[in-house]
């Protein structure tokens, strides 16, 4: 038999064998392109410019204008070298302090082969600021500092050599928020996806009242209340266009939100026991075998007496659709980290799921426990309790397992400050947890004195504690808005005249 003629099948099962284990090729660095002059870390930027005397250059002050960072940058819009960046989203002011910043933690990071320049000039725009205490008028005051002015889509630095995606975002992502203004990652691919979705829009939009036909005609005598930079660079930088009905119905700050998830039960604990130990101090504190105790139960204060139990069962009602929304938007939060773990997607995911539904048990066994009294039925009232304990523990610690895993930690400060206290309202919540088992095991077997007291004490911190765990989300959403918007408006441009023909675009 003729070996040759099975060659060809061998190289096709072997070469099967290789799609079927749906890996990921290597990524390779064949077409890096590395700066000419050789310098790999990015240079420190004087605080201020150097001027010649011998050109007569002197210092000078300008008024305090915005002229330089308005309207759309037109030519440093590309990235040099073809791999990753910040670009600004919008216009703006970059101090002598963030390029310091930028500088230091990013040059920490660069390994060997990896580079990063700057794309933008040193500062040199003087800012003038007056003395405390002087009196208006009488000329700008001395020079403060100096700043570089930047406008949209301007290209701030890069970030380059051998080095993955998955990386550069890690240098990059918390080193945004230092800037004053909106600046986002780039890369060469988003970049050119952006460019065409762009470009898909002008094509395909079927609406003829577009920007240069709305502007050109003066509609809605629109030129008198846009400025002329509005004008020249026409919809992307538009805020508001009055051509459509409805706009923004509602919008409450995330931090608002929060405080009220976290202060109704709260409030509501607290006003429970002190009504409870006012209005009922002999029926709350009673035990089975008689023995002294000062403090009520949770079961007692918030589920047994009026108007206790209905001062609970409001307060928790309200609190707990909220709640049930916060769960599903954390889920989203960490599986969006730009940070996420690079490889084990499936686990991360099916993880971040089990959290997600971990966190809805929680508020429904909340629900049962408020709903069904320990007096109406003690059997599904001390199941709910269990329920919503074990629950509430999981995942405390499964969420803050995968707060770390998914980088959003290392995006910011307020990272790093929601994980050290998630830490710390994990670790204590589980100390009392035990403590409450031992005082609880302890008095069913011994009843002695004052230990159902402390029993009742750490139950007290368990909910304290839990609450305020989810209090750090306040920091993990530190920003964002819960917003209603009429779907007859948008502030973007895209939304207000997209129209497009997709089955046009598909032919």
């Amino acid at each position: 038999m003729n070996l040759k003629l099975l060659q060809p099948c061998t190289v096709f099962i072997r070469s099967s064998r290789f799609l079927n284990t749906m890996k990921d090729f290597p990524v390779t660095f064949e077409n890096v392109i590395f700066p000419p002059n050789g310098e790999f870390k990015l240079p420190p930027m004087p605080s201020e410019p150097v001027y010649d005397p011998d050109k007569k250059e002197t210092k000078y002050k300008t008024t305090k204008r915005m002229v330089e960072a308005r309207g759309v940058e037109e030519i440093h819009t590309d990235l040099i070298h073809r791999q990753y960046g910040l670009v600004a989203k919008s216009g703006g002011f970059i101090s002598a302090s963030d390029f310091k910043f930028i500088q230091e933690r990013l040059n920490k990071n660069l390994q060997d082969k990896q580079f990063a320049i700057w794309r933008v000039d040193p500062p040199w725009l003087p800012r003038t600021k007056k003395a405390q205490g002087t009196k208006l008028g009488g000329g700008k005051g001395s020079i403060s500092h100096y700043v570089t002015p930047v406008r949209a889509n301007r290209i701030i630095l890069e970030l380059g050599g051998h080095i993955t995606e998955f990386e550069a975002r890690a240098y990059l992502t918390y080193m945004i928020v230092q800037f004053k203004f909106p600046v986002e990652f780039i890369s060469e691919e988003i970049l050119q996806k952006k460019r065409q979705e762009e470009a898909d829009i002008a094509k395909y939009n079927m609406n003829r009242f577009n920007w240069d036909t709305v502007i050109k005609y003066n509609m809605q005598n629109c030129t008198k209340w846009l400025s002329q930079y509005d004008i020249i660079w026409r919809g992307p930088f538009v805020i508001i266009m009055g051509l459509a009905d409805g706009d923004e119905l509602l919008s409450i700050p995330f931090k608002l939100v929060a405080f009220i998830i976290a202060g109704l039960p709260l409030s509501a604990l607290m006003i429970c026991v002190i009504l409870s130990m006012i209005l009922h101090w002999d029926e709350a504190t009673r035990t089975h075998c008689g023995v002294p105790n000062y403090l009520p139960s949770v079961s007692a204060a918030v589920a047994s007496f009026a108007p206790e139990r209905y001062i609970w069962r409001l307060f928790i009602g309200i609190h707990g659709t909220p709640r049930l929304a916060l769960a599903f938007a954390f889920r989203n939060f960490l599986i969006s980290s730009p940070l996420r773990p690079f490889t084990g997607t499936k686990f991360f995911q099916f993880a971040c799921n089990v959290a997600c539904f971990l966190n809805v048990l929680e508020n429904i066994f909340l629900l049962l426990l408020t709903s069904i009294s320990s007096t109406e039925n003690y059997e599904w009232h001390k199941l709910s309790f269990m329920g919503f304990i074990l629950c509430s523990w999981c995942f405390m610690v499964l969420s803050t397992y995968l707060f770390d895993l998914s980088g959003r930690r290392r995006t910011n400060i307020l990272g790093e400050r929601s994980y050290q206290y998630k830490i710390v309202c994990c670790s204590l919540e589980t100390l009392f947890l035990f403590m409450a088992m031992y005082f609880f095991y302890r008095h069913n077997t011994y009843c002695e004195p004052f230990l159902y007291s402390l029993f009742a004490l750490c139950e007290y911190l368990i909910i304290i504690f839990n609450i305020c765990f989810h209090l750090t989300a306040h920091y993990d959403f530190h920003g964002r808005r819960i917003s209603l918007l009429s779907l007859g408006s948008s502030v973007h441009y895209e939304s207000l005249l997209p129209l497009h023909d997709y089955e046009e675009k598909r032919t």
